[in-house]
């Protein structure tokens, strides 16, 4: 990797890729004049030439990796092999590190993709798309240090990274990777339920997701336990315990252990 202006390469640039982009550029992580940028549709490389007119957008990925440091693989996981090429990796730099955010592609199966280079495995999640993602990151030995700060930087632009074991990655993916699905889904139902109260339906979005981000704030800022955070707004005999009694009849957490667990079997097959 260069010292100061390490060239990046971009394998797909979809919605993650973009956010993860937005955030080094906006970050002063690297400079625009040194990205390439590789997306297979011309409707895609139109609108982000538009939008990062110094860097470099093609629709070859051996075009996209030539000179590179650092190699991002932002496509789904379904598309890895047809990604990269033996074409790609007769052009990839041989000491170019390779950073993946491809879920459930552990670091075996990206040696198997990108033999004989150091590899880095993230799990962002998309609200690093407004500044506020939790990426965790795990590498092979072959990672420089500096290599290692670099990706924490990256991911630093756009939110909290936490370098993990490979081993906690599944489990990661389960509650910080798929988290803000399910978070969606309580926010939306809680919007509807003020809605039935009443409320209208952009107000009840607007409470419900403010509360929602307030409350994780409190927690992160606080360092409090959640239930003790939730005892500070539960007053005996009050509205508030009246609506978690509700939840606990309806087997709240039971739902969530089974959202986890669902994601950890899914997770199990697709490596298969």
């Amino acid at each position: 990797m260069g010292e100061i202006n390490p060239k990046i390469a971009f394998i797909g640039c979809g919605a993650m890729g973009e956010a993860i982009l937005k955030g080094m550029l906006l970050g002063n992580v690297a400079s625009e004049s040194d990205i390439a940028l590789s997306v297979p549709s011309q409707k895609s490389q139109d609108r982000l030439r538009a939008s990062y007119p110094k860097a470099a957008v093609c629709g070859k990925n051996e075009e996209a990796v030539q000179g590179a440091d650092l190699v991002i693989l932002a496509v789904k996981p379904q598309m890895a092999h047809k990604a990269v090429t033996a074409e790609m990796l007769e052009t990839l730099p041989k000491e170019a590190a390779i950073l993946s955010i491809m879920g459930s592609f552990d670091l075996a199966k990206l040696h198997a993709l990108v033999p004989a280079h150091a590899v880095i495995r993230a799990m962002p999640n998309t609200p690093l798309a407004v500044g506020m993602g939790m990426t965790a990151l795990t590498a092979d030995d072959a990672v420089t240090e500096d290599m290692k700060a670099f990706a924490g930087t990256i991911f630093n632009s756009c939110g909290e990274t936490i370098w993990v074991d490979e081993s906690a990655m599944e489990a990661i993916t389960a509650i910080s990777g798929c988290g803000p699905g399910y978070f969606f889904v309580v926010m939306d139902a809680l919007a509807d339920a003020g809605v039935m109260a009443g409320l209208p339906r952009a107000l009840a979005i607007k409470l419900a997701a403010a509360t929602m981000a307030g409350s994780g704030m409190m927690g992160l800022k606080t360092g409090l336990h959640p239930a003790q955070l939730r005892d500070q707004v539960t007053s005996p005999g009050g509205t508030t315990i009246a609506g978690i009694k509700a939840l606990e009849n309806h087997g709240v957490r039971g739902a969530f252990y089974d959202a986890v667990d669902a994601v950890l079997k899914q997770s199990a097959a697709l490596k298969k």
